[in-house]
């Protein structure tokens, strides 16, 4: 087990000079720039669209952050036991009818419609019974009070696990830097042998493949004048874009198998159901005529903004009810929420799905509660407001941004109290409360002390010393499931986003983060 005080100083001082910041950020800037690991650059405008012919360099670390090998090693092996795990809880209905029917969905319209239409293909008998799972497990080290570090998980995601392109993009500009000399006398640890090899473009692309082709030898018989296509289904003018590219392309050039990227409401007059089967067609604007999909790959969907229109509702629909294979279909992505992820924890529920691994699982759990009206929640409740420095609150959202941290949660409390009143006096139904929407988890103690090099566009030449950070780990794995004699999975590569310990969301996308490698140690 590897001690907090067992990781080395960080960064080296010799990676403080000014000249040699400034030699080691140009490279990595240039590396970044050439290999992809970009976005669009933000609007040029207050409330404005991202510019579609500008990058800028992804935020990156231009050193390596240390991390336990132990500890990674350990969530690299779970990944598969987690894998399995989300995919039976998504094929277990009447789980998921009793966690989501009488909780959350009272209260948060985006789970409740979510809900609905997974009801409703349920009832009408779903046309394709394999799903596809792209999934990413987080965690962050726990310094337990013998100073000894333990991996604790986050969260799970199970729709628009993201950053598999410039992750790996990230992963080998460290690696560059290191054959180019850039961290030499700087530190004993920073040697190639430390930096694993990042994997997953090829994890995730792998899982796309596998359900396409999948989708392909089940309908041997069908004619076709063109091939099936895998369906990206993307945000408008979306500033992430070339993290989705790098998947598209591997899938093109190493598999001869087409992308198409179309937003939710490009689907609204674009795609169509045919036949008994539920075949997907998409009339894309460079094609004469419709093409058929094969795999839906959500890349948006994950929040209600999404959704701009009860148009763009009936779309999700459409697409569910089709024959295409989802990733994830509705039942997985409601198996992700943060609700699921608090019954997990309870007395038995993992072994139902995992036998006699659950324990291996159960050590990453962090405490979890609910927030509802059962005795645990109401006690929950009160340790929430009596206490409130030593939790989050956590709703049913994905994305970053959302969770209610620390000194915010009693206002937080007092304002739904207050709304709840305020139905209560419309005459609504205030059976359930706004904040069972959500679920109360322990803060994770992380390791003080780590600093980071942070390299952000328009920032100036050197990246940016922030002395203490925290970096959260990601794993990454794939399972195509549905049938009994169907579950096919795969897991590889890594995400590593290294903030400040004053920020207490961590999503890159939104500011928070910047890319990072582990240096194993």
């Amino acid at each position: 087990m590897t001690l907090a005080s067992d990781l080395p100083v960080w960064p080296p001082s010799e990676l403080k000079d000014s000249i040699r910041n400034k030699l080691i950020s140009q490279d990595a800037r240039d590396f970044a720039l050439s290999h992809g690991l970009v976005y669009r650059a933000l609007p040029s405008k207050p409330n404005g669209e991202p510019l579609q012919d500008t990058t800028i360099h992804a935020p990156t670390t231009i050193v390596p952050t240390p991390f336990p090998r132990d500890l990674f090693e350990k969530a690299q092996s779970l990944q598969p036991l987690f894998n399995k795990l989300y995919a039976r809880v998504a094929m277990d209905a009447n789980f998921l009818r009793t966690v989501m029917k009488d909780s959350v969905i009272k209260v948060d319209d985006f789970q409740r419609r979510l809900f609905d239409i997974w009801h409703t293909v349920q009832e009408e008998g779903a046309s394709q019974p394999v799903h596809l799972g792209l999934f990413r497990s987080d965690y962050l080290m726990h310094a337990d009070n013998r100073n000894e570090l333990e991996l604790r998980q986050v969260e799970f995601n199970t729709i628009a696990a993201s950053f598999g392109g410039l992750c790996t993009f990230a992963s080998n500009m460290h690696r560059h830097l290191l054959r180019n000399h850039a961290y030499s006398n700087a530190a004993p640890c920073l040697h190639m042998d430390n930096l694993p090899k990042n994997e997953a473009i090829d994890t995730l692309v792998s899982g796309l493949v596998d359900a396409h082709k999948y989708y392909v030898s089940e309908c041997t018989n069908d004619s076709r004048t063109t091939a099936p296509v895998i369906l990206f289904v993307v945000q408008p003018k979306e500033r992430n874009a070339f993290d989705q590219r790098a998947l598209e392309y591997e899938i093109e050039d190493k598999h001869d198998i087409n992308v198409m990227r179309m937003s939710l409401d490009d689907l609204q007059t674009k795609a169509t159901v045919h036949g008994t089967n539920r075949k997907l067609f998409v009339q894309a604007p460079l094609h004469s005529t419709p093409v058929e999909v094969s795999v839906v790959y959500f890349r948006s969907g994950y929040g209600p903004d999404d959704y701009t229109s009860n148009a763009a509702w009936d779309t999700r629909l459409l697409l569910e009810r089709s024959h295409a294979i989802k990733c994830p279909n509705v039942a997985l992505q409601l198996a992700g929420s943060k609700k699921v992820q608090q019954v997990l924890s309870e007395s038995n529920i993992l072994e139902k799905y995992i036998g006699s691994d659950a324990h291996e699982i159960r050590s990453t759990f962090s405490q979890l509660w609910p927030l509802d009206d059962s005795k645990i929640g109401r006690e929950a409740l009160a340790i929430a407001r009596s206490t409130p420095e030593k939790f989050v609150m956590k709703p049913q959202r994905e994305g970053g941004s959302h969770n209610i941290y620390k000194h915010d949660i009693v206002p937080a409390l007092d304002a739904m109290k207050k709304r709840d009143e305020e139905r209560q006096a419309r005459g609504e139904d205030v059976s359930v409360k706004e904040h069972e929407g959500y679920i109360l988890m322990s803060l994770i103690d992380t390791p003080k002390d780590r600093g980071a090099m942070m390299l952000r566009a328009g920032c100036g030449e050197e990246a940016q010393l922030m002395p203490q950070t925290v970096s959260e780990l990601g794993i990454y794995g794939t399972i195509l499931f549905g049938t009994k004699e169907l579950e096919e999975q795969r897991s590889g590569g890594y995400l590593l986003r290294t903030k400040s310990s004053e920020s207490n969301e961590g999503g890159v996308a939104v500011g928070f983060s910047v890319i990072d490698t582990p240096l194993l140690v």
